[in-house]
């Protein structure tokens, strides 16, 4: 997968007194700097532009370049139409403002000023043109023009994966789960994704291919050490290396990014195996892809987004108690979540909760932790992002992987549980959350402000019944 690829140009106006020559040169070391640290492809315009003639020129080549993310600095005042040509490029566009280089005498650079001109004609006064314009502001070294720019460039490269991803859905979407369903034309207009469906046939060949003639041993040796004690069968061990050995055949042979699984009912009936560890397993970060539960292919790129942003491993969760007294919520899941996610004491290898006879699941207390929580919501374009943290707490813990979750936020917005409860149900958000061990709340607003998604507000509970507000449908970038 090729890597985020940043342009760095400059405008200049030889009359202002400045050395903006010199702002440019410092710019570009510093970017080279964070070129290797964030990990994108630089490629910067040494030479600064001066004319329409110079923009064209550069606009061109970038573009040939294929370019992903363009950043003109205003290295000092240059003419409007100098940003024109960067309108016809795929690339997204920033502008960047520098602080003047004197304290008085005459202005040296006036960046400030040009940077306002080319934001307001690009959001107001370029028609046809789209996209948004992030600005920039302040010296290459600044904390701000370095928070600003380095969250950009995280969310623009998870944006490049997802635009090369393919998940592929196993089955037909869950039985039941309505709330799971999907637009795949939509999916690709918004994220980029291709969807590709199999039919649970085709895990079945091949688990039965691997159960009859593949070496299993070193992967029951894995699946046993990492865990902290098996109170399942030895058979149901080796039928999940099995089943992790036929999906790791099928991410191959369709060089798939994420799968999203109809885990039942058919499958425990047709291999007897609940694939739940296995599930957990295949989000390891070994394995460098997604897995997700139940065919909930928006929750495979909720996941996504929130892996490619973070570099961490994601877990997809339901929400299935509420304590008003602690001001906290459940999360759980029937045991489906990697290793790292556990507290100290791990987890143990065990029968599905409510088929006592048929492994495996990982059954333990998930760790105390810092939380994101995402879901996408394609049919409106919209987003519901929350935060908080998982807590200790003895019970009730039920069988599967789980935890309490409280100081609560939606979308940065401190909340109560009554009120995160009520923005979920008012606004009809399906029962799968995705969630990563970090606050990266940042990072997912800049992600889904260039995708054009809309971002859910608390909704405060009221005793009457609310209506959702009406969400902005996003426009694909």
């Amino acid at each position: 997968m090729e890597q985020l690829k940043v342009a760095l140009a400059g405008t200049f106006r030889p009359i202002f007194k400045g050395d903006m020559r010199s702002v440019l040169n410092r710019s570009i070391k510093v970017i080279e700097k964070k070129s290797a640290e964030l990990g994108f492809d630089f490629i910067p315009v040494h030479k600064g532009m001066e004319t329409l003639a110079d923009a064209q020129s550069v606009a061109q080549e970038l573009e040939d370049k294929k370019v992903d993310f363009v950043v003109i600095q205003n290295s000092s005042f240059a003419d409007g139409d100098m940003i024109l040509p960067f309108f016809k490029s795929s690339a997204r566009l920033a502008v960047w403002a520098v602080e003047e280089t004197t304290s008085s005498g005459p202005l040296p650079l006036n960046s400030f000023c040009a940077t306002n001109l080319y934001v307001s004609i690009a959001g107001r006064y370029a028609p046809g043109y789209d996209k948004p314009v992030k600005w920039l502001f302040g010296d290459a070294e600044s904390a701000q023009f370095g928070r600003r720019f380095d969250v950009t460039v995280k969310a623009l490269a998870a944006i490049k994966k997802l635009r090369d991803a393919k998940i592929l859905q196993i089955g037909d979407t869950e039985f039941g789960y309505h709330d799971l369903k999907y637009d795949a034309e939509k999916l690709g207009k918004i994220f980029g994704v291709r969807v590709e469906k199999l039919e649970l046939d085709e895990f079945y060949g091949e688990y039965e291919a691997v159960m009859r003639n593949g070496s299993l041993g070193n992967k029951v040796a894995d699946i046993i050490e990492e865990s902290s004690g098996v109170d399942t069968s030895e058979p149901d061990v080796r039928k999940s290396a099995g089943a992790e050995a036929a999906f790791e055949k099928i991410i191959a042979r369709h060089n798939a990014s994420a799968v999203s699984f109809r885990c039942w009912p058919e499958v425990p009936g047709k291999i007897g195996l609940m694939v739940c560890s296995t599930i957990g397993r295949l989000n390891q970060q070994d394995h460098n892809t997604v897995a997700a539960t139940e065919t909930d292919v928006l929750g495979a790129i909720s996941m996504m987004a929130l892996k490619y942003l973070s570099g961490r491993e994601t877990v997809l969760m339901d929400l299935s108690a509420w304590d008003q007294k602690s001001d906290s919520i459940y999360i759980w899941h029937c045991g489906n979540i990697p290793k790292s996610w556990f507290d100290k004491s791990g987890f143990r290898l065990a029968n599905h909760f409510n088929r006592d006879k048929m492994g495996t699941v990982r059954e333990g207390k998930m760790k105390p932790t810092e939380l994101t929580a995402l879901r996408f919501m394609e049919n409106d374009g919209s987003a519901f992002l929350a935060n908080g943290k998982f807590y200790e707490r003895e019970s009730p813990i039920f069988k599967g992987c789980s935890s309490w979750m409280n100081d609560l936020r939606i979308n940065g917005q401190p909340t109560s549980s009554q009120d995160y409860m009520n923005t979920l149900l008012v606004n009809a958000v399906p029962h799968h959350l995705a969630y990563v061990d970090k606050d990266i709340t940042t990072e997912v607003n800049e992600l889904c402000a260039w995708l054009g998604i809309s971002m859910m507000n608390p909704v405060k509970y009221k005793d009457y019944l609310q209506k959702p507000e009406p969400m902005s449908s996003a426009v694909p970038r």
